[in-house]
C-alpha cells in the first residue's frame, strides 16, 4: 500500500511517498522517495508510486501482479512443488506400492464422497467391498452399488482422454448413480428441486438446456485463462449451483473436478467427511459470488493430504 509520510525536521515539514514490499516471512522493506516540502497532490502520488513499483521489480523486490484469479501467487508456488514432487513420488514407487497408494486413494474418495451424501458404510466396509469384495451384511443393495459405481467411474475418467463436454458428464453420472436410489440416471431433471438446508435455489429444470450450453462455453473459453486447480474448483462449484441432476450433483462435482486435476497431472483429492460443514460453508460462498473460500478449501486439502507423503 502506498501511503504518504509528513517528517518535520527542525521546524520544516517534509513530504515522502513510501511503499512496503514483503522480501520474506514477516519481513518488509520500505521504499521512500522524496517529494518535497509541498503536500503532493494525487497525480503526483500516482505517478511517483508507479516509478516506485517499476524501480522494484527492477531489483526484484515487487512480483508482477498475479496471473491467477483466485490463487494466491505463493498458494501457486505451492500447488506447483506439490504437482513436482507427486510426480517424483509416484515415480519411485515399485509397481505394488504403486498400486496400494492408488487403492488407498480410491477407498478413500469413495468412502468420504458417500459418506457425505447419507451412505452409512465404513471405511473399513468401503474397503472390504473394494479390495475384497465382500459385502458387508447390514449394507443395503443401494449402498453397496454406489461403491462399486465409484470404482467404476474413478477407472472411466482416468482412461478418458477427450474434453469435459455434455455426453462424458452424463456418462459420469450414469456410471456413479447406476443401480442406486437416483431414478434419472445420466441425464438432465425434468422436475424442479431444492437443496435441503441451503438458501440457494437451483434455476427451474426449463433453464437447464440454456444454462448447461453455457457452463461448457465457459469451461472451454477458461481452459486456458484459469489455473488448472481454479479449473477444477470452479467446475464444481458451477455444477452444483446449477444442479442439473435429480440427486448426485455433489459426487458427480467431486469426480468431475478430480477428472480436471487428473487430466492436467495434479494429484486428486478428497472432501473429508468431518469437513463436510466446512464444505458446504465454501459452497453457498461460491453460490453468492465469492469462489475464493472454495479454492482456498481445496488447496487446504490437497496439501494436508499430500504433505506426509511428500515429506
Amino acid at each position: 500500500m502506498v501511503s504518504v509520510e509528513k517528517i518535520k525536521r527542525k521546524g520544516k515539514t517534509y513530504y515522502y511517498i513510501s511503499k512496503n514490499f514483503r522480501v520474506g516471512l514477516n519481513k518488509w522493506k520500505k521504499v521512500r522517495v522524496y517529494v518535497g516540502k509541498k503536500e503532493p497532490s494525487e497525480k503526483q502520488i500516482a505517478r511517483i508510486a508507479g516509478e516506485i513499483e517499476e524501480n522494484a521489480r527492477k531489483k526484484g523486490l515487487a512480483k508482477e501482479r498475479s496471473k491467477y484469479r483466485y490463487l494466491k501467487d505463493d498458494e501457486a508456488e505451492v500447488i506447483e512443488d506439490i504437482k513436482e514432487q507427486f510426480k517424483n513420488f509416484m515415480a519411485r514407487l515399485p509397481k505394488e506400492s504403486l498400486s496400494k497408494y492408488r487403492e488407498d486413494f480410491l477407498i478413500r474418495f469413495t468412502y468420504n464422497s458417500n459418506a457425505i451424501e447419507g451412505n452409512r458404510l465404513s471405511l473399513r466396509e468401503t474397503h472390504l467391498i473394494l479390495q475384497e469384495n465382500i459385502i458387508p451384511q447390514d449394507a443395503t443393495t443401494y449402498e453397496y452399488n454406489e461403491v462399486t459405481n465409484s470404482r467404476k467411474c474413478m477407472k472411466f475418467i482416468k482412461k478418458y482422454r477427450g474434453e469435459l463436454n455434455r455426453g462424458f458428464l452424463l456418462k459420469v453420472h450414469k456410471i456413479l448413480t447406476e443401480n442406486t436410489s437416483v431414478q434419472l440416471n445420466g441425464v438432465y431433471r425434468d422436475h424442479n428441486v431444492i437443496i435441503t438446508g441451503s438458501s440457494h435455489r437451483p434455476p427451474g429444470f426449463k433453464e437447464l438446456d440454456k444454462l448447461m450450453k453455457g457452463f461448457f462455453v465457459w469451461y472451454n473459453n477458461s481452459k486456458k485463462r484459469l489455473h488448472p486447480l481454479e479449473l477444477a474448483c470452479l467446475v464444481h462449484t458451477k455444477l452444483t449451483r446449477i444442479h442439473p441432476f435429480s440427486d448426485g450433483n455433489g459426487r458427480t462435482a467431486r469426480i468431475i473436478s478430480n477428472f480436471i486435476l487428473y487430466k492436467y497431472d495434479y494429484p486428486m483429492f478428497f472432501v473429508d467427511v468431518k469437513d463436510r460443514r466446512k464444505y458446504y460453508d465454501t459452497l453457498d460462498e461460491s453460490d453468492r459470488g465469492n469462489e475464493r473460500p472454495f479454492v482456498k478449501f481445496v488447496f487446504d486439502n490437497i496439501i494436508e493430504q499430500l504433505k506426509p507423503k511428500l515429506s
